[in-house]
């Protein structure tokens, strides 16, 4: 079994204790044979030592980060979740993985995955959350966020510049002063259909297909 740098450190340090103490010429010669090599011992094993720490800095230098901006998320009144897909994280020591929880923001960085760091920032979160209950969790392929939230309401998404996007997107439309009324009106219906789902698409097309069978009769 390898002895730990620090186990070696401290014989050393006993060793040279008890060479100073000897009076015996024969006892003080063999105590320092034997501080010679636990000194040589120590000195290889502080070069491997550096050694290592040196390719893992090399390593770490040479990672592509990644800036990760796709996620799902699901809430309940005490937690909101956010679910990133992380392939092999799993594999990944729990040191590796930072996440700076605060009140209204976060930032999460998970370093040498697969020869990659990954960065994900929340600047501003749609809501508050408690940072020291906050925490994350390791899944296969994946990390859930679990912030806990300040006060137990639910959020309409996770952040609020998703929340202002989401407003925009569904801004009522209006008509164009200088336009035909007809096109305006035909206007205003591409634009329900494109924001719309399924059921309005299909309410939609049924409604422009009968119509095109009036005009066609008529």
């Amino acid at each position: 079994m390898s002895r730990k740098l620090e186990d070696v450190q401290k014989d050393v340090e006993e060793m040279v204790i008890l060479t100073e103490k000897a009076e015996r010429p024969y006892v003080k010669n063999i105590l320092q044979k034997e501080l010679l090599k636990l000194q040589s011992e120590l000195s290889a094993m502080k070069a491997k030592a550096c050694a290592s720490e040196k390719a893992a800095t090399n390593t770490q230098s040479r990672c592509v980060t990644v800036e990760l901006s796709t996620y799902a998320w699901d809430q309940s009144n005490k937690y909101m979740k956010i679910y990133i897909d992380l392939k092999n994280i799993q594999q990944l020591s729990k040191e590796n993985i930072k996440c700076d929880f605060q009140e209204t923001s976060l930032d999460l960085t998970v370093s040498n995955l697969d020869n990659k760091n990954y960065h994900f920032k929340v600047k501003k979160l749609a809501g508050s959350i408690i940072p020291s209950d906050s925490s994350f969790k390791i899944k296969t392929d994946s990390l859930v966020l679990m912030l806990m939230k300040k006060n137990q309401i639910t959020w309409d998404h996770v952040s609020e510049v998703s929340l202002d996007k989401k407003k925009e997107k569904i801004k009522k439309p209006t008509l164009d002063d200088d336009k035909d009324p007809s096109e305006g009106i035909m206007d205003i219906l591409k634009n329900i259909y494109d924001e719309g789902d399924d059921e309005m698409k299909r309410t939609i097309s049924k409604a422009w297909y009968k119509s095109r069978n009036k005009v066609s009769e008529l």
